[in-house]
């Protein structure tokens, strides 16, 4: 069998993820925040600042399905961090919005996300933790492009009357 060469970029990224997550919760917890998972940080993110958007534009803009934005929502809700209301345009969508008790969290993220920040850059220098994130962004695209690409292929194959699903 031929020796194969294989990244282990994949590897060292979900360990920097899992690892950055722990210190994340760590911090929370530091501050007396239990209640919260990584990956409702997402969720704030996008709703700091008063913002409001219903379940499909929150799952877009984080790259989650619905029906997970649903589930996060609701335990943020039952938590006190958020309120689902009757969108005014269209009683049929509901409208996601933090109350003052997750609005109040966006300090909290912000000191925290500092100090995560503060670490990389004394561990790595300016010049690499700029490099590893150009690097970063470009990698995540290598696979954003082979996912349009591919979905540019079968939608040209069906214009084109060819592989019916």
């Amino acid at each position: 069998m031929a020796d194969r060469k294989q990244t282990t970029v994949p590897f060292l990224a979900a360990l920097f993820r899992t690892r950055s997550n722990e210190f994340f919760i760590a911090e929370l917890q530091r501050r007396g925040i239990e209640d919260l998972v990584p990956a409702h940080g997402d969720l704030f993110t996008h709703l700091f600042g008063g913002r409001s958007l219903t379940v499909t534009e929150l799952a877009e803009r984080t790259g989650r399905t619905k029906s997970t934005v649903s589930v996060l929502a609701g335990k943020l809700e039952k938590a006190g961090y958020l309120l689902r209301e009757p969108d005014p345009a269209d009683a049929r969508l509901l409208r996601l919005q933090l109350t003052p008790k997750g609005e109040a969290l966006d300090a909290v993220f912000s000191e925290i996300s500092e100090e995560l920040h503060r670490r990389m850059l004394a561990a790595l220098g300016s010049d690499d933790l700029a490099q590893l994130e150009r690097l970063l962004e470009k990698s995540t695209r290598i696979f954003t492009q082979e996912s349009e690409a591919s979905e540019s292929d079968e939608d040209s194959q069906l214009s084109q009357g060819g592989n019916h699903v």
